[in-house]
């Protein structure tokens, strides 16, 4: 899996890249827990997020409460229909709200949460 990262405006914006699974999980987490700063605004990128395991959904948990822990907020955007599914039957959309488009999600988090 690769990790790419870009800032807008304030927002850091992680596109995730191949699959989210137990071999990558772990260095997936290292790489966007290292670039989360205090009051972080993070868009996560799905839309080349072919799959997520068990063990992907653990990492996105860490990131989740790692934000929470520091103040910020995140959100997922352009996942694929397999994917979304797996967040829906898994209750991540309890934890993580979700848009259809990066721009989207750039507007909710500009207007504070």
């Amino acid at each position: 899996m690769k990790v790419n990262f870009e800032k807008r405006e304030g927002v850091d914006i992680v596109n995730l890249i191949g699959r989210l699974d137990g071999n990558t999980a772990p260095s997936v987490k290292d790489e966007i827990i290292e670039e989360l700063n205090e009051n972080t605004s993070l868009i996560i990128d799905m839309k080349d997020c072919e799959y997520v395991s068990s063990a992907g959904l653990r990492v996105l948990m860490i990131i989740a409460k790692t934000l929470k822990s520091k103040g910020g907020t995140g959100v997922l955007v352009e996942m694929s229909e397999e994917v979304g599914d797996v967040m829906e039957m898994t209750g991540f959309g309890n934890i993580f709200r979700s848009f259809k488009t990066i721009d989207e999600a750039f507007e909710f988090l500009q207007r504070g949460v």
